[in-house]
């Protein structure tokens, strides 16, 4: 039995979702499977449909969806529900990276609107496939499909950054507190500063906040940059950088900050690779997911640490004592769990 990746658009570098097939894939390879990455976008909607038609009827389907991979709008157009007809008695696999949009509170109407047509898209999308394993990474998704009455279950969606060796020493005189990924606007940017600031009271270190990577969104930086100004803390911005020294930047830090919603945290790359690294992640809890649907991974269960929290300060004083945990391996981890359903 083979492995087939059916993924909207492939350009590892520049997007997530095939910065994450590319890798799965080259792990899997070690247990004799070779897998096979299937643009949708290389194909016009007959040539994409016949390419799939044709494959071994014995073969896993995997298909790594998120709205805007397969439409520009982020709708199911005929060529998606299409392929669900043709693929609805084989062996389909479905991993929702996104499922659709304006789910949470403050969503504006218009984003309400299209997150209504997403959905009724999506649901329609998987009654007609009636996939045998639907996952997602977050536990907003698991909470708004199992809404809907899909049965669907968790599989970790591991960081982008293989870790890379080094013999740098931290600075124990600073605490470089690393942001990497979209620092988001709506994060509580100076709840985290009055935070920050008691915990280093205590330790008696100075902050410096390391945004590591290039920044695309200047919104976000732009309210870091505020809050270290205003509470004089040190800042500085390494830029784009390879995987190999982004992985070496984040074991010279010592604490991590996610502006990823916490019920959402699952689905960034950029916030598991912290986590992967040994770092203890700040994150903050939005409220738009109910209380008791909220989780984390289980190996990552004492590393995350929320803002609205009052233990935050006397929980990570513990762990800063301990012993850094070593290098988790998540490619290792997620191909392990889809060789099981090869088998």
């Amino acid at each position: 039995m083979n492995l087939h990746f059916i993924i909207g658009s492939y350009r590892p570098g520049k997007c997530g979702i095939s910065d994450y097939v590319s890798l799965l894939s080259s792990r899997i390879k070690i247990y004799g499977v070779t897998p096979e990455i299937i643009e949708f976008r290389n194909y016009s909607g007959r040539s994409f449909l016949k390419k799939i038609e044709d494959l071994p009827h014995k073969d896993l389907l995997s298909i790594q969806f998120a709205p805007y991979s397969f439409s520009p709008i982020g709708l199911a157009g005929p060529s998606l529900l299409n392929l669900g007809r043709i693929i609805r008695n084989r062996k389909v696999h479905i991993m929702f990276h996104e499922i659709w949009i304006g789910a949470y509170r403050n969503a504006s109407w218009k984003e309400k609107v299209l997150g209504f047509c997403q959905k009724k898209g999506v649901l329609k999308f998987l009654h007609i496939v009636q996939p045998e394993w639907i996952t997602a990474s977050n536990a907003a998704a698991l909470y708004l499909l199992g809404r809907e009455g899909v049965k669907v279950r968790y599989q970790y969606l591991f960081g982008n950054m293989p870790f890379t060796f080094t013999n740098t020493k931290k600075n124990n005189q600073t605490c470089k507190i690393a942001f990497f990924g979209t620092p988001y606007q709506k994060f509580p940017y100076e709840l985290l500063a009055e935070k920050l600031k008691t915990l280093f009271e205590i330790t008696r270190q100075k902050i410096e906040l390391r945004i590591i990577g290039r920044q695309r969104d200047k919104t976000g930086l732009a309210e870091i940059l505020k809050i270290a100004q205003k509470h004089q803390f040190t800042t500085s911005e390494t830029g784009e950088l390879s995987s190999d020294k982004i992985s070496i930047e984040l074991q010279t830090c010592s604490i991590g900050v996610s502006t990823t919603p916490y019920d959402v945290l699952g689905k960034s790359g950029a916030t598991a690779a912290m986590l992967e690294h040994g770092l203890p992640v700040i994150a903050f809890d939005d409220g738009d997911t109910p209380l008791e649907k909220l989780f984390v991974n289980e190996e990552f269960s004492d590393q995350v640490f929320l803002l609205n929290n009052n233990t935050l300060i006397d929980r990570m004083i513990g762990f800063l004592n301990q012993k850094r945990k070593p290098f988790f391996d998540g490619v290792a981890y997620t191909a392990e769990d889809m060789i099981k359903m090869l088998n």
